[in-house]
């Protein structure tokens, strides 16, 4: 049935709060991403389509309705998953999805920031990369939440390998994404793009590809940023839900 797809430091126990939300008729796969786990290495690719290929193939032994759901990095791998096949799925949701870069220069300057990130991750204790990536403007939102949340969140991000995490950088980043925005036209099956009001810039993104494509549709959730399985994971519980049942008709 479902199958949700965690983001960058994130871990499949990040959809836990949304899980114990929801009413689902199956289980959810809720696998590791490239970079991700004490098992990364055993996820060997060397590209982002060849991860979406990955996900594409245990997506393909899901019983139908097949469904897909994906936050941040994961709700880009999904955008490529469904890109691969979307004869494969029934309904998804993305939250906080980027559709890819068009422009050649910011390609570029993406590049060598995430270059940055990943020689930090890999010269500097990843306390110390957690501590600047938990204070990134995008992230602001999070810090009226209990100091139990946060500091779970914080538990699972510093689980991971510092290498994995830069591996994750250099393969998934989102200069190594192709453009899926302009494709996203033939792609028929229905699709949720969720964000946060509060998460300006992804609720932007959202609305200007409803806009331009008939079977996607943008739900801005109010008050709250861009992790929605941290803030508001009964918002996206409930998205969930209503997916699965349009796609269960």
């Amino acid at each position: 049935m479902w199958t949700l797809l965690h983001g960058f430091t994130g871990s499949p126990g990040s959809w836990s709060h949304v899980i114990s939300e929801g009413s689902f008729e199956a289980p959810p796969a809720v696998p590791w991403l490239l970079g991700h786990g004490p098992d990364w290495k055993s996820r060997a690719v060397d590209s982002f389509e060849e991860e979406c290929r990955r996900v594409q193939l245990r997506c393909a032994r899901r019983q139908r309705p097949r469904l897909l759901c994906g936050y941040s990095l994961g709700a880009r791998v999904a955008l490529g998953v469904l890109t691969l096949d979307p004869r494969l799925f029934d309904a998804a949701v993305l939250i906080g999805v980027h559709p890819g870069l068009d422009d050649a220069g910011e390609r570029a300057q993406r590049r060598e920031d995430d270059a940055v990130r990943a020689h930090a991750l890999r010269n500097d204790r990843l306390a110390a990369f957690v501590d600047r990536w938990e204070e990134m403007p995008l992230f602001a939102s999070q810090r009226g939440l209990p100091d139990t949340l946060l500091e779970k969140q914080r538990e699972d991000r510093l689980a991971h390998d510092a290498e994995g995490l830069a591996r994750a950088l250099e393969v998934l980043g989102l200069a190594e994404m192709p453009s899926y925005g302009p494709g996203m036209a033939s792609l028929d099956v229905p699709i949720i793009l969720m964000t946060g009001s509060l998460d300006e810039k992804f609720s932007g993104l959202a609305q200007l590809l409803a806009a331009r494509h008939r079977n996607v549709a943008a739900e801005v959730v109010p008050g709250v940023g861009h992790n929605l399985l941290l803030e508001a994971p009964k918002a996206v519980a409930h998205t969930l839900k209503r997916a699965q049942g349009r796609a269960l008709r």
